[in-house]
């Protein structure tokens, strides 16, 4: 097995991608193998406290409450995620992905898309190294 990422998805039923974020107390923590596109394990993360109650979302600090307790996810899949809750993720580094459908499908969707964000940074490396400019890394 190779390198691995992580996906945390809010989900009812453990086959869709169906909560919204604000109101999923459980993800499924899904770890996925780069290569392949296969999942190796997954887990349940229970949440301390849902950022939302009924209509009502909780100020700011309950989704950085959250995003803290899901700081070792690269990516989260929930069926909304509001604007207050993707940037308390993002400051977290954790791209949020709005989904309704197949847990399955998301994960190939997401696979699929890091596939594509990692080739455009390979071909800027490859221009800045054809440059004689210094990558960072």
């Amino acid at each position: 097995m190779g390198d691995t990422f992580r996906i945390a998805v809010a989900t009812t039923d453990e086959i869709n991608v169906d909560s919204h974020f604000g109101h999923t107390d459980r993800f499924v923590v899904f770890e996925v193998d780069s290569e392949t596109g296969e999942v190796v394990d997954s887990r349940f993360r229970d949440i301390d406290q849902t950022a939302c109650k009924g209509a009502t979302c909780g100020g700011d600090k309950a989704f950085e409450e959250i995003a803290e307790q899901l700081s070792d996810v690269e990516f989260v899949l929930a069926a909304r995620t509001g604007g207050r809750a993707s940037q308390a993720l993002a400051r977290k580094d954790i791209i949020t992905l709005d989904h309704v459908g197949p847990i399955d499908e998301a994960i190939a969707k997401v696979r699929d898309y890091r596939d594509k964000k990692r080739l455009r940074l390979e071909k800027a490396r490859k221009l800045l190294r054809d440059y004689g400019i210094e990558d960072e890394e």
